[in-house]
């Protein structure tokens, strides 16, 4: 074989390797019919808040809905995926100080989303379509995205993610930063970064993975699972 033949056998071999780090497996065997329901309490200057979050499994797609509740602020999503976590929809709905509501809908196809957000009362409509044909990691699926993914110590995972505050496309990175126990259950420290800034998540390495603490430094808040 040339060098001329190497050379290109070693391209494709790297852009296929490089194509797999880019997209893991993931596993939602674990995701029930009947919906898990998780309730978490949060803390902060701000003031202290409530955070639940469900998930289920039905006729191969998986639905998720998130509720927070904070003094002067609440936020409701709901998202729809495939079991390989695809996405297929999602809508939201941020409250703030019960004088600005902003709602968007995200909807996608093959090689194209769409995303739209009305801020009322103004009646400020902000649209964008975006390229997506490789995998694009919705908003919605932020809560259930790393209880999927093989998480091992020094594992690192890199996405491309929807930013619905600007309509745009930006990195997600994922990294397994240390393994830890909270309240007796052993977990892996995660640390991510996305359109919302830095967060500490801590993953149950056992069971269904359930997201265990989450402290976020910008606005030191730190929220625990509590059912």
């Amino acid at each position: 074989m040339t060098a001329k033949s190497c050379l290109f056998v070693f391209t494709i071999f790297a852009a296929a390797t490089l194509r797999a780090a880019e997209l893991p497996s993931f596993d939602t065997s674990w995701i029930p019919a009947k919906p898990e329901m998780l309730t978490y309490h949060s803390k902060s200057k701000q003031g202290d808040g409530l955070y639940q979050v469900s998930n289920s499994r039905n006729e191969g797609a998986i639905d998720l809905y998130m509720n927070i509740i904070t003094p002067g602020f609440t936020k409701s999503v709901w998202g729809t995926m495939s079991t390989d976590m695809r996405p297929r929809g999602s809508k939201s709905r941020i409250v703030v100080q019960d004088q600005i509501t902003m709602t968007t809908d995200c909807s996608y196809g093959p090689a194209t989303l769409h995303i739209a957000t009305l801020m009322a009362p103004y009646k400020k409509i902000m649209e964008n379509n975006l390229s997506c044909s490789n995998l694009v990691v919705d908003f919605s699926q932020a809560p259930l995205l790393a209880r999927t993914l093989p998480l091992k110590p020094g594992a690192e995972f890199k996405f491309t993610s929807l930013n619905p505050q600007a309509n745009s496309l930006v990195p997600l990175t994922i990294h397994v930063v240390a393994s830890e126990t909270i309240h007796s259950t052993e977990c892996y420290k995660i640390e991510a970064h996305d359109f919302e800034g830095e967060a500490a998540y801590w993953i149950e390495k056992a069971g269904h993975h359930r997201v265990m603490r989450i402290e976020q430094p910008a606005t030191g808040r730190i929220t625990e699972l509590i059912l």
